[in-house]
């Protein structure tokens, strides 16, 4: 028996309702699944299209906040990407810069709509 996918990662988040905001009109992804669950709180998962990776939003004080990023998202170009994210009102924190950790890939760090950071990474035709 082999793992063949991880299926949700889950982000801290304290308005689910602005966080979906940001990862559907900023980053791209798509909603999967968004329907209540319990009092006051929704059972939500994204998607990016084409992937089947889904990020689940958790209340933050269920879930262990990380001072590094709780998401890392592959880009075909952290460059240009960088650019739309910014003409976005998207805080980039760091790069987009040549990664100290494997040659040619480029990197940068966004926070989201709830402070959490975001990885992003491109990998120039390398295996990723």
């Amino acid at each position: 028996m082999a793992i063949s996918q991880m299926l949700f990662q889950s982000s801290p988040v304290d308005d689910q309702s602005r966080a979906m905001d940001f990862y559907c009109t900023k980053l791209g992804m798509t909603v999967h699944t968004d329907a209540p669950y319990g009092e006051d709180y929704r059972w939500i998962f994204l998607e990016i299209p084409g992937a089947q990776t889904r990020l689940h939003f958790a209340k933050r004080k269920e879930i262990t906040v990380s001072h590094g990023p709780v998401l890392c998202l592959v880009s075909d170009d952290v460059d240009q990407e960088c650019e739309r994210l910014k003409a976005a009102g998207v805080d980039i924190t760091d790069g987009p810069d040549e990664a100290p950790w494997k040659p040619g890939v480029r990197w940068a760090m966004i926070k989201d709509s709830e402070g959490n950071l975001v990885l992003l990474e491109s990998f120039a035709g390398q295996e990723i």
